[in-house]
């Protein structure tokens, strides 16, 4: 009896214990969390596509994805896509003005007010941008002289850089100096030219204005040469640009010098760069000639066409230029 009364007992409770039916309640569609990680601007035709995520729950299978601009849809970035909660998005402005306040919104399928939203991003579209000078430089510009410079620009991003680069004689133009920085594109800037960016004066110069966001977006102006009656200006001469001259060869080199201190230094560059070790001469004296034996004193690169030499006065180091490039063979 007492064996039979425990298995009673225990049957008892198998009865009245939870029973699972099959009939558990999905979860709540919810889509939360709308989110393109650290991205959050871009420039069309510039940057690349982004990983547009979202946490999600319940039995929607598809979602739609909108692009927002200012809260309101503008465009249907995707009709439908798997509610995996991942989506390869490649940014645009649908037709729309650029800004900050475009916004994604993910809606659940089938699913009434699931939806998730994410805002304040920004995306501008720069790639029509063009920009030409109008302006007609005078062949020589005086520095201290303010000059008007004047262009034209379209689908610019509204801030513009301005720049010195140095005419490299049938090469690529150099960069010298930065005019002006993020100037607002209002198709007018009043320089006043100098000519101390560490080139000197008298040399073949141009100017380039190039969008400061959108990479590509510029425009050179004709040569020009740049001269200053006041500041000190100083030249080495004494051969034709692109000479060729054998290793060892004199070269008998002349300069032309204003308000300096008349003694220079000498030095061999490779286009713009010093050659290592290639100290020419010091405390030279501008009043008569000097006789350089030709010398790449071991430099070991393959472009041997570029060559020249850069003078520098030795009270006023601003006051420097380089000579017409030549080949040592």
């Amino acid at each position: 009896m007492a064996l039979a009364g425990v298995l009673g007992l225990m049957a008892g409770c198998g009865e009245d214990g939870p029973k699972d039916d099959g009939n558990t309640a999905p979860l709540p569609c919810a889509i939360t969390h709308v989110s393109t990680g650290r991205i959050t601007s871009w420039l069309v035709g510039i940057d690349g596509p982004v990983s547009l995520r979202w946490d999600h729950q319940g039995a929607a299978a598809l979602v739609r994805i909108d692009l927002l601009k200012g809260g309101s849809p503008v465009a249907v970035v995707a009709a439908e896509t798997p509610n995996d909660g991942y989506y390869n998005w490649l940014p645009g402005v649908a037709g729309q003005p650029g800004g900050d306040d475009f916004g994604l919104r993910v809606t659940a399928l089938g699913e009434s007010g699931c939806v998730g939203e994410l805002t304040g991003l920004a995306i501008h579209d720069y790639s029509d941008c063009s920009l030409s000078w109008t302006l007609d430089l005078p062949e020589n510009v005086v520095a201290g002289e303010p000059l008007l410079l004047e262009w034209s620009g379209t689908t610019t991003s509204g801030a513009l850089n301005i720049e010195l680069w140095q005419d490299d004689l049938g090469g690529p133009p150099e960069y010298v100096g930065t005019i002006a920085t993020a100037t607002p594109d209002a198709g007018q800037y009043l320089w006043d030219p100098v000519d101390s960016f560490n080139y000197g004066s008298n040399a073949w110069f141009t100017l380039k204005i190039v969008d400061a966001v959108m990479p590509g977006c510029e425009a050179f102006t004709d040569t020009f040469q740049m001269w200053d009656v006041d500041i000190c200006t100083c030249q080495v001469l004494g051969f034709p640009a692109e000479a060729v001259f054998e290793e060892g060869q004199v070269v008998n080199l002349s300069f032309f010098q204003q308000n300096s201190s008349r003694r220079v230094r000498l030095m061999l560059l490779t286009g713009a760069l010093p050659v290592p070790g290639g100290l020419i001469a010091e405390d030279v004296p501008t009043n008569a000639m000097f006789a350089w034996r030709a010398d790449d004193y071991g430099y070991a690169g393959a472009t041997r066409n570029r060559f020249r030499i850069r003078i520098v006065d030795m009270a006023d180091p601003y006051c420097t230029s380089v000579s017409d490039v030549f080949t040592i063979r």
